[in-house]
C-alpha cells in the first residue's frame, strides 16, 4: 500500500490503535513503520499507542543503562583496574 493508503485506512477505521496492527500485517512490515508513515502524514496517533511506545522506550533505556554499567565493570577487569 501507498502511504496515501494506510493513513486513508487508518482515518477511516474506528478502531486505529487495533488497525496499526492490521496495516502491519497487511503490509509485511512491523508496527513502527506504520507509525512511521502516520505520523509523516500528520495522523493523530491514539493515547495507547503512544503511551506503550512510551513505556517501552522507559524499559530500553533501563535495559542500556544496565549493560553500559556490565560492560564498564568487564573493561575495568580486564585493565586491572580496581
Amino acid at each position: 500500500m501507498t502511504a496515501r493508503e494506510i493513513c486513508y485506512s487508518y482515518r477511516s477505521a474506528k478502531h486505529k490503535a487495533q488497525q496499526i496492527q492490521i496495516l502491519a500485517e497487511l503490509n509485511g512490515v512491523d508496527s513502527l513503520e506504520i507509525i512511521k508513515v502516520l505520523v509523516h502524514g500528520r495522523e493523530e496517533l491514539p493515547d495507547s499507542t503512544v503511551n506503550k511506545l512510551f513505556k517501552r522506550l522507559d524499559k530500553l533505556e533501563m535495559e542500556i543503562r544496565e549493560r553500559e554499567r556490565e560492560y564498564k565493570a568487564i573493561a575495568a577487569a580486564l585493565k586491572g583496574e580496581l
